[in-house]
């Protein structure tokens, strides 16, 4: 597989200067349109409220080595939705929601569109330590194209447990597959570093779009959670025989992990969890493509496997820009979708996991067709 009409494309930036725009989600609507949302900070870049020591300590933030920068409290903090009509070349405004946090962002990433228009998003409630919400992962759903939202629609209903949902994808047969982090809840630890102590990554699954769930799915052999430094950021796509082909984020040294999930009746069995060649990256994304490949794509470039992932190949990015400016391939955090007519679409924000004014943060993409290469 090669690009062809490779071009980058700037898509929104914020109402002030330096921007505060980030951790960006993509997804297709039932009409052909396209969707994009992010997270949007405006307000003063000091003097700020400060968050509660006890919430400070909960969530360890801000993190180890950054300074009050990372601080949200007392921003103009907005999850934005835009929308186009035309195949990503333009974007309109489509609606904005609130919300309060001293982390810098707690939903976005994990949204999908209903066969009816409705969108359904994932949220993380440990995030929103101001408000009086699920301190777990829920969903959250509107009918508007992204104005008004729904209540909490918790998916774990274990309260010794907790789910971060970081992806959410629709499959062939109409059920909706969220994964994320599964943790166990132990009181006397209950901070941020701790929360991977006792986890794995897993899925859960609904019939009924997203009214219930069922699960946890673990997507890892338990050997693997013993061998490999795992986190809840992972991305899967679905083959052509309901199997499910993963990709994980690990260790520096580490790079991608992947395994490949059996479909058996209405749920998934493991199988072993290997090095995928890939470099290290933050979270995974991939994209099943009309033309039969599947798309890795990352800040380090967009590799392509079409053979189920037994062999990646490195799509070539001829433009020169990322060799001349020392840029990153594609956008931090990129999020991909299959146009319409039948272009790729990537999206994220400019940056990387930044303190509030310290970089002029923007949602930017790049775009392209996919065609066979010459033997």
């Amino acid at each position: 597989m090669k690009m062809r009409g490779f071009r980058r494309v700037f898509i929104y930036h914020s109402p002030q200067y330096p921007g505060y725009t980030c951790w960006c989600g993509l997804w297709n609507m039932p009409d052909d349109s396209a969707m994009c949302s992010f997270t949007q900070a405006t307000g003063p870049f000091r003097d700020r409220l400060r968050a509660p020591e006890n919430v400070r300590c909960t969530l360890a933030w801000p993190p180890e080595g950054h300074g009050e920068e990372y601080d949200m409290t007392g921003l103009h903090l907005q999850n934005v939705h835009l929308r186009s009509v035309d195949a990503g070349e333009t974007w309109t405004f489509a609606g904005s929601d609130d919300f309060r946090s001293c982390m810098n962002g707690t939903t976005g990433e994990a949204e999908e569109a209903l066969a009816d228009g409705t969108i359904l998003r994932g949220v993380w409630g440990r995030y929103l330590p101001y408000d009086a919400v699920p301190q777990d992962g829920y969903m959250e759903r509107s009918n508007d194209g992204g104005r008004i939202w729904s209540g909490p629609e918790l998916v774990n209903d274990d309260e010794s447990r907790m789910f971060w949902p970081k992806r959410i994808r629709l499959l062939r047969d109409g059920r909706l597959l969220t994964g994320g982090g599964f943790y166990v809840r132990h009181s006397e630890r209950d901070t941020r570093p701790h929360w991977t102590d006792d986890f794995f990554p897993a899925l859960f699954v609904s019939d009924d779009s997203g009214g219930t769930w069922s699960g946890p799915i673990q997507v890892v052999p338990d050997a693997g959670l013993e061998d490999f430094r795992l986190t809840e950021e992972f991305d899967w796509a679905e083959l052509d025989d309901g199997d499910l082909l993963l990709i994980l984020r690990a260790g520096v040294e580490e790079g991608r992990l992947q395994t490949r999930l059996r479909r058996t009746g209405s749920t998934w069995e493991t199988t072993s969890l290997e090095p995928a060649g890939l470099p290290y990256s933050g979270h995974p994304e991939l994209l099943k493509t009309r033309e039969g490949g599947i798309l890795h794509v990352a800040t380090t470039g967009i590799s392509c496997t079409r053979d189920e992932g037994r062999t990646w190949c490195d799509l070539r990015i001829e433009d020169g820009l990322a060799e001349l400016r020392k840029e990153p391939a594609v956008p931090y955090y990129p999020k991909s979708v299959q146009l319409a007519n039948g272009e790729i679409l990537i999206v994220g924000h400019v940056g990387g996991d930044n303190g509030y004014g310290s970089v002029d943060q923007s949602i930017v993409g790049v775009r392209f067709f996919l065609e066979e290469s010459e033997v």
